[in-house]
């Protein structure tokens, strides 16, 4: 049993999108992670057939275990198959309903017996012109937020639980993003998520982790997963947890990564977990992933033991991005300053016993990187500076 349900795991999980389309002027950014082997809830982004408009789905099957896992796979390849239309400005909310409704009453007429439906968020983007259309059906509401990180609006139910009855009335609605606005959609499992002591996480608590300026809605993605997973803590998760936001660019801007952690060592597996994560985004080949990882643990790690008093710990900021085929880090604190330059680079020749100790890890760093410079930013700043041309 446990072997079949881990195919089922391996072959459920090509149904999901192996990459996110690239949208011009646009971010996007998932999560999802299985309460089981197998899960209810899933997410999709893709291109309609000759055209530029972009759908943008999350949803969530009722029950759980293997039923709720069939009936996803179903409701996804009907949402794939009704979408093989032509989208375009002059029919776009009609084809919106439908696929829902085809999608609606396929699975009534010929799954009623199993009483099975799905809550989801279906929107169609139009990129050009910032407009999303959408039906939600009974699914928790996406928050839209600004630039500034409020609340603007939520997109509340146009109609029921999709699957239920026969010929179900939905409506389209639509939205318009500014420059600087993201949308974040999420499953009852993240706000319902408990931890030791039987709390939920709340959507309260998940509406103010969200509600900031953010650099990249990746990284609003990573630490709102990370604040989720510190919650749980050693509980054993109940509900499959799914995220999705959208986000519109500002002209001209240049996106980067960051986050910032307390400079402390146990901070560094969620440093880590940063940096990998924000290389895998950027495309990176599992090489210069290593690489990165390796660095940020090396220097991070000197930094947190040499540049602060055990009892007085500062910040340790990381920012990551690729432009123009090089991908840089850049990590920042406000510790005391020692140049890695004052570091005597190691005779690699010399056996174990022969060779003086200190300046290895700062030599592999070195020699993973391309290039790698230290300096102040200001008088309380100190800043590494790691770059690596992506081949």
């Amino acid at each position: 049993a446990e072997r079949d349900l881990e195919i089922g795991r391996q072959i459920q999980s090509g149904f999901f999108p192996e990459t996110l389309p690239d949208i011009q002027g646009w971010e996007i950014a998932t999560h999802f992670h299985a309460a089981r082997q197998v899960a209810g809830d899933f997410y999709d982004v893709f291109k309609f057939r000759d055209s530029e408009f972009v759908a943008f789905v999350i949803a969530d099957v009722c029950d759980k275990g293997v039923g709720a896992a069939l009936f996803m796979v179903l409701f996804r390849s009907l949402l794939r198959a009704f979408s093989e239309t032509t989208i375009n400005s002059d029919n776009v909310q009609n084809q919106l309903l439908s696929i829902i409704k085809n999608t609606n009453n396929f699975i009534a007429e010929y799954h009623g017996k199993s009483n099975m439906f799905a809550t989801l968020f279906f929107g169609i983007l139009d990129p050009e012109s910032g407009t999303l259309y959408y039906v939600n059906g009974g699914h928790e509401p996406p928050a839209l937020l600004n630039k500034d990180g409020k609340i603007v609006q939520r997109l509340m139910p146009t109609g029921p639980a999709v699957g239920m009855f026969v010929n179900l009335d939905f409506d389209t609605e639509q939205v318009q993003f500014n420059e600087g606005d993201f949308l974040v959609g999420f499953t009852d499992g993240t706000t319902d998520a408990k931890n030791t002591a039987g709390e939920q996480f709340s959507e309260d608590r998940l509406l103010k982790n969200i509600a900031s300026p953010w650099t990249s809605i990746f990284s609003m993605i990573f630490e709102l997963n990370t604040e989720l997973k510190r919650h749980i803590g050693e509980q054993p998760q109940f509900d499959d947890i799914t995220l999705i936001s959208l986000r519109r660019k500002s002209r001209d801007e240049k996106a980067h990564h960051a986050t910032c952690r307390v400079a402390r060592l146990d901070m560094l597996d969620e440093l880590r977990s940063f940096v990998e994560s924000a290389s895998r985004i950027s495309g990176l080949m599992d090489d210069d992933v290593f690489a990165f990882k390796l660095a940020v643990d090396e220097l991070c790690t000197n930094i947190i033991q040499y540049g602060f008093e055990e009892d007085r710990p500062g910040l340790l900021s990381l920012f990551f991005a690729v432009e123009d085929g090089k991908a840089r880090l850049v990590i920042r604190d406000d510790g005391k300053f020692f140049s890695p330059q004052q570091v005597q680079s190691p005779d690699i020749d010399a056996g174990w016993n022969e060779r003086e100790l200190g300046g290895l890890g700062i030599h592999f760093v070195k020699e993973l990187m391309d290039n790698v410079t230290y300096n102040k930013v200001d008088e309380n700043v100190n800043q590494y500076i790691l770059e690596k041309v992506l081949r």
